[in-house]
């Protein structure tokens, strides 16, 4: 069977983010393969402190399919077989230019399932790390400041990575699990043909140690590292001609979290911490070394007639940037938000959320860059929505 992680106290937290990988219908068989989605719909009215043009109504269309499967192949041994998943994109993302999505978008992978050695995947899949900050870290709509927010050079961490391998373990010891990974970056396909694009690579892992606590209760610790090096900006230059390359740095990147999980009764929680570091060197061989802080929180409560209903409160921030030994003032963001769910069938849900996004000043590593680094504009959103899995 395909290794499956509890990350909350109810059904509601188990699924509000589809794992990749589930239990195959024919599992036992020799052969087997499933057809897979969700469908997540969502109704949202957003209103932007700046950028109006963009404001007001929009459908976030979230729904996606996926095909996998298993070969138990006869040079096997038993307990091993070969699995395979091709999953699409989400159909039409809300407030992006960008519609339409293609198989093999989302986690798509080869590799083998093993009831000894644990689940080794190649292909494209979520880092250790980014799987945390995924979730439980971001939801219920955090993600614009806790998941591809901030403002640090390079890239802080990756997200799903494509040319990569990953090792999920099994139990090493009661409630104790490894996830280990490595892979290329994205600028290895720099057409530049620069030698550092060229070693533009990243490694991580995560452990986590689960306590239970009896009767359903919970708790677990998890730690995660990320080391990315040799990622590529480029910044355009005032008054420079429009066939100026710009000033391109390379940055190597690392990422600590540290977070807790768990469920007592019907609360269950969780609260992240996450440390970002950057460093390039700059044409005149300088060394620019930056740092950012961020943490995450989130509380949910079920209640009702069999726990079906789900209140949820949750907080994201990014510290200032610092720079050197100098932070930048105001270049911190943060978000907070509520929703309220109701489980209408064991594989549908509904909800109504509403979250305030305050983001903080852009960053110029020059004055003499054209733009800041890419930051969204702060907004308010309210929204209702619904997500059925099968």
């Amino acid at each position: 069977m395909f290794k499956k992680t509890l990350l909350a106290s109810s059904v509601f937290a188990a699924i509000a983010a589809i794992p990749a990988v589930a239990n195959e219908s024919s599992a036992d068989d020799k052969y087997g393969h499933d057809l897979y989605g969700v469908i997540a719909v969502q109704l949202a009215n957003r209103d932007y402190k700046e950028d109006n043009k963009n404001s007001g109504f929009q459908i976030n269309n979230e729904t996606r399919l996926g095909w996998r499967g298993h070969a138990r192949f006869d040079s096997l041994p038993e307990h091993t077989k070969f699995i395979w998943q091709v999953e699409t994109g989400y159909v039409d993302p809300s407030f992006s230019n960008r519609s339409g999505s293609y198989f093999g978008e989302r986690d798509t992978f080869v590799g083998f399932d093993s009831e000894r050695f644990g689940l080794v995947r190649a292909g494209r899949v979520l880092t250790p790390l980014y799987e945390l900050v995924d979730w439980p870290g971001s939801n219920p709509g955090l993600g614009d400041v806790w998941d591809w927010g901030g403002t640090i050079g390079g890239v802080k961490h990756n997200d799903r990575q494509s040319d990569t391998i990953r090792w999920d373990t099994m139990e090493l010891w009661t409630g104790f699990t490894l996830d280990l990974a490595a892979g290329a970056g994205n600028d290895r396909s720099d057409s530049t043909g620069s030698e550092k694009s060229k070693n533009n690579y990243w490694h991580g892992g995560a452990a986590h140690q689960r306590f239970d606590l009896g009767s359903g209760n919970w708790i677990q610790l998890d730690l995660a590292y990320e080391m990315n090096y040799n990622t590529r900006s480029v910044a355009k230059q005032v008054g420079a001609d429009d066939d100026d390359p710009g000033i391109t740095n390379y940055w190597d990147n690392k990422a600590w979290l540290v977070g807790v999980q768990g469920g007592l009764g019907p609360v269950g929680y969780f609260a992240q911490y996450r440390r970002a570091e950057a460093e390039t060197e700059e044409a005149n061989s300088s060394t620019v070394k930056e740092k950012q802080d961020s943490y995450t929180t989130g509380l949910m409560y079920n209640f009702g007639a069999n726990n079906k209903w789900q209140a949820k409160v949750a907080y994201a921030k990014n510290n200032e940037l610092k720079v050197g030994s100098t932070k930048q003032n105001n270049t911190d963001d943060k978000v907070w938000s509520a929703q309220l769910l109701y489980q209408v069938d064991s594989n549908a849900v509904v909800y109504a959320r509403y979250r305030d996004v305050k983001m903080g000043d852009a960053y110029k590593m020059r004055a003499s860059d054209v733009d800041p680094r890419w930051k969204s504009d702060s907004f308010k959103e309210a929204s209702v929505g619904i997500e059925y899995w099968f």
